[in-house]
């Protein structure tokens, strides 16, 4: 769905099924291609319904108008897909989703005001969905990006890629509050802000008390931690 891969229907879809069916005198590696063939084919199956039932009701959300201020982006659309699948009980543990459109190297000040208010509804929304279900207290969001922007402006309205930059922690778990010093607008480093909290002390305390994954599996011997979550 939302621009995804589109399981063929029809006569391809019984050509591909045909393919998804391993030969005994098929190599491991084709043996295995075909066998993810048909696990996707049947999860497509078994999920179709839920992606065709309504998404959970945002219970708390503000209205305008009459109408709710949820709003429609796709980040809500991808969230709504989430909701359902959370809310009919799918064991997965991590969903990913994305919104596009913060490269702002021009015009920044009304593009970045604009996506944020999309990030701000479509998670609110998302967050009041998960209450009128059963899995609230079991959901925490993060959101991050794969880099920062530098303090000064360029030539466009603009700024350009830089080294620092917030995260957002949501959910049931998390104690709410500011995390890490506020980083100096005047001792910058070659231009950008100081990194005050390292982003793998995030990652590390999601793992071990999110996940309940060990850390040290995919950030070897790191130690940091961040205390952003509400004892068990």
């Amino acid at each position: 769905p939302l621009g995804g891969l589109v399981i063929p229907k029809g006569s391809l879809a019984n050509q591909c099924i045909k393919l998804s069916t391993p030969a005994p005198t098929d190599s491991n590696l084709m043996a295995a291609a075909a066998t993810s063939m048909r696990n996707l084919f049947s999860v497509s199956t078994s999920i179709q319904p839920v992606l065709k039932a309504p998404a959970p009701v945002a219970v708390d959300l503000p209205t305008v108008n009459g109408g709710n201020a949820g709003g429609d982006s796709n980040l809500s659309q991808q969230l709504d897909v989430v909701a359902k699948l959370i809310a009919a009980g799918s064991p997965t543990k991590v969903w990913s989703v994305s919104l596009g459109g913060f490269d702002t190297h021009a015009n920044e000040a009304n593009a970045q005001a604009e996506l944020l208010g999309v990030v701000s509804t479509s998670l609110s929304r998302f967050l009041s969905q998960l209450k009128s279900t059963t899995r609230s207290k079991d959901v925490t969001v993060m959101v991050y990006s794969e880099f920062g922007r530098r303090v000064k402006g360029n030539a466009s309205q603009g700024t350009d890629h830089g080294t620092s930059g917030p995260m957002f922690l949501l959910g049931e778990k998390v104690k709410g509050g500011f995390y890490g010093d506020q980083p100096s607008l005047s001792k910058l480093i070659d231009g950008d802000l100081a990194v005050t909290t390292d982003f793998r002390d995030v990652y590390a305390t999601v793992l071990d008390s999110i996940l309940k994954s060990p850390a040290e599996q995919t950030l070897g011997k790191w130690s940091g931690r961040a205390n952003f979550l509400r004892p068990d």
